[in-house]
Formats: C-alpha cells, structure tokens, sequence
C-alpha cells in the first residue's frame, strides 16, 4: 500500500511496501546490512542505523539524492525502514547544495525516537538544514528553534552560526549560538547571542539568552556548525 500527503516544511511524506519495491527489475539490491531499506530503489545508499520511531528498535536509513553537485534544483529523499516489509520515506528538493547532504541521527527533542538532519540548500557560506522527525505513524519536519523552519548554519568572516547540546545536557536542550562582527573593518569586534532552548509539551520554549561582548575572533568561530551528538560539525 502506498500513501503520500503534503508534510510541513516542503516534506512529502510517503509510506511504501519495501517487499514490492524490491520487486523491480534490473535494479541493484542494497547489501544485506541496509535490512532491505535500500532494496530496488537506484541510488540508495545505507547511511545509519538508529531509533527513528522510538519503539526501542535500530532502525535502517536510506538516502537517495537526485540532480547534480551544486545543481540549482534537486531532491533528496530519506527511507526509514521501521518494521519488516514497511519503510517510510519523505522527499524535500534541493538547491546548490555542494557534497552529500547527510548530517546525521541525533536526539534534538528529547522525545523517544532519533532525528535525521539533511542538507536542504546553501548561500555562499550560510546552509541550510531539515531534521525529519516521526510524529503520529510517519516522517515530517522538526522545525528549529526560534523563528523558521531551517537549521540555520555558518561560518564566515564576519558571521558564526552554530547549534550546541552537550552530553550531560538534560534531553530536549539545545543553544542556538550566533556572532556577528559589529563595527568597521578596522576596529570590529564580534558580538555573540547564546539562546537556550526546551522541547516542552507546546514545542520549542526559550529558557535563557545571554549576549557576549566583545569576544574573542577563535570563540566566535567555534561556534558555527552543529555541535550535537550523532551530527557532523559541517
């Protein structure tokens, strides 16, 4: 049986029979390690393995990516394989985004069940990314903290975006951590904002915010990229 519908934040989600997807011919099967996620489908690839739905089960995760390196216009979709002969999906385009867009499987909530961060787009050094999230029997978008949808990133001159959980954070926290340069060329220090944010019942609730000036050039760029368990930095 398969089903589509419109998801939040560009995300089309859609649940496929993985033993009928394998049924296609002349395509390559994926290895026995992807558990069937990537079975008959061009282009999957296995990228991890984690606990998307919270049943306390690993769970296989595909990825196939469509359009070129850098390309203006492409799409990416996730495949979750949550139990035998079932796999989720959900598709979100792309644009000008350069290597694979594969982030990682990380806790951002705190809820039961992992999140996947992929890569959506990117500027000339700001990027862009979704984290799906499974909510009532599907894939769909966790949208950040604060204003957006995005999980915003960077790392330039003038500008360093990050977001932080430590280990030892309680689950379901997390700092969004933003400097940017004030000043002219010559005399510009960086000026930093870190905002504590809570998953709660209600979503994202800020919890704190505490602003840093003036700052020194290395801990503003420390800050930029993801700095979360189960994430790559960049």
């Amino acid at each position: 049986m398969t089903t589509t519908g419109k998801g939040r934040g560009g995300w089309i989600p859609v649940m496929l029979g993985a033993l009928a997807m394998s049924t296609l011919a002349g395509v390559p099967a994926a290895s026995a390690a992807g558990a069937g996620v990537c079975t008959g489908v061009a282009g999957c690839r296995v990228m991890a393995f984690g606990d998307v739905n919270g049943d306390g089960n690993r769970d296989a995760i595909g990825m196939v990516r469509h359009g070129a390196n850098g390309a203006a216009e492409g799409s990416v979709i996730v495949r979750v394989k949550i139990r035998p002969g079932v796999i989720a999906s959900a598709y979100t385009k792309t644009g000008y985004w350069y290597g694979s867009p594969w982030q990682g499987v990380a806790t951002l909530d705190g809820r039961r069940g992992k999140e996947i961060v992929v890569g959506r787009t990117a500027g000339a050094h700001t990027q862009f990314y979704r984290a799906l999230t499974w909510r009532q029997g599907g894939l769909t978008t966790l949208g950040a903290p604060g204003k957006g949808t995005d999980w915003i990133v960077d790392g330039a001159m003038r500008i360093s975006i990050g977001w932080n959980h430590k280990r030892t954070d309680k689950a379901g926290t997390i700092r969004r951590r933003w400097a940017e340069r004030t000043g002219d060329a010559v005399h510009s220090r960086f000026k930093g904002t870190v905002t504590t944010y809570r998953w709660t019942s209600t979503g994202w609730t800020k919890t704190a915010s505490k602003t840093i000036y003036p700052m020194r050039d290395a801990t503003a760029y420390s800050w930029g990229g993801f700095q979360v368990p189960g994430l790559y930095r960049w």
